[in-house]
């Protein structure tokens, strides 16, 4: 049996708590829809599936588009997603979506795959519920040296870099569209924090997450640094990054 980790329990409500206004998080979530938006525009009538869709604000977002539906492992996060109102929601295993072949226009992986050991499993799943033509939006951390503590309380298994990725979504059939670093501006901010904060934790070791670390003044800065790269992203992929944003396209 493929296994994949799930995040602790209190990291739902830290993420349901902040997914709206945390610059990493709120930033990432318009960085992928703008991607979307592109492909398209002024769409109502799409199927629409988010992958891991956790506490539910990208999914209600994607709702826009057409029909959206979620699955996720943990029924936690779904509980969290009813709060928000959204009830196309299944407690459900990525490995075994529980939809017909050829349903969705588009998928979405945010932060997803570096949860499974099988990475390229899942991604054969989505090429199974994509409708020919259908495309699947992926976003994951890149680069094993940015390794900290919210990869080890979200149990992750891998980060990525720009060829370990492209192979992995080669493998499953489906014809990568395009592929991007993301966060190339925050990039030496990411990585000083993340060093400080391990050597903080040599002396304190009761951190269970990296959300709350930066100062509260600093928020709306680094949202509006992240989310510049938007408009960059348009003309052109980004050379490196701590994340990775893919999209792919069902052949057919």
């Amino acid at each position: 049996m493929v296994k994949y980790g799930r995040l602790e329990t209190h990291t739902y409500q830290i993420l349901y708590d902040t997914e709206a206004t945390h610059w990493w998080l709120a930033a990432r979530r318009n960085i992928v829809l703008d991607l979307i938006n592109q492909r398209y525009r002024d769409r109502d009538d799409l199927e629409v599936l988010d992958a891991g869709c956790g506490t539910g604000l990208m999914l209600q977002e994607l709702s826009l588009l057409g029909t959206a539906s979620g699955v996720d492992i943990s029924e936690e996060a779904l509980q969290f997603c009813r709060r928000r109102g959204l009830v196309n929601v299944q407690h459900a295993d990525i490995l075994k979506l529980p939809f017909a072949s050829n349903r969705f226009d588009l998928v979405t992986a945010l932060d997803v795959l570096e949860h499974l050991d099988d990475d390229g499993a899942a991604l054969r799943e989505f090429s199974r519920v994509l409708k020919p033509g259908g495309r699947v939006f992926i976003f994951v951390p890149a680069h094993r040296w940015l390794w900290s503590l919210q990869d080890d309380v979200s149990h992750h298994k891998r980060r990525y870099v720009s060829r370990t990725l492209r192979d992995a979504v080669a493998g499953s059939g489906l014809e990568i569209e395009r592929q991007t670093y993301v966060s190339t501006l925050l990039l030496p901010v990411i990585y000083a924090g993340r060093q400080w904060l391990k050597l903080r934790m040599k002396f304190r070791n009761d951190y269970d997450t990296e959300n709350d670390l930066h100062p509260a003044w600093s928020n709306g800065l680094l949202r509006r640094i992240f989310e510049s790269e938007i408009r960059i992203l348009r003309r052109i992929d980004m050379p490196f990054g701590a994340s990775l944003l893919c999209v792919a396209r069902k052949v057919g």
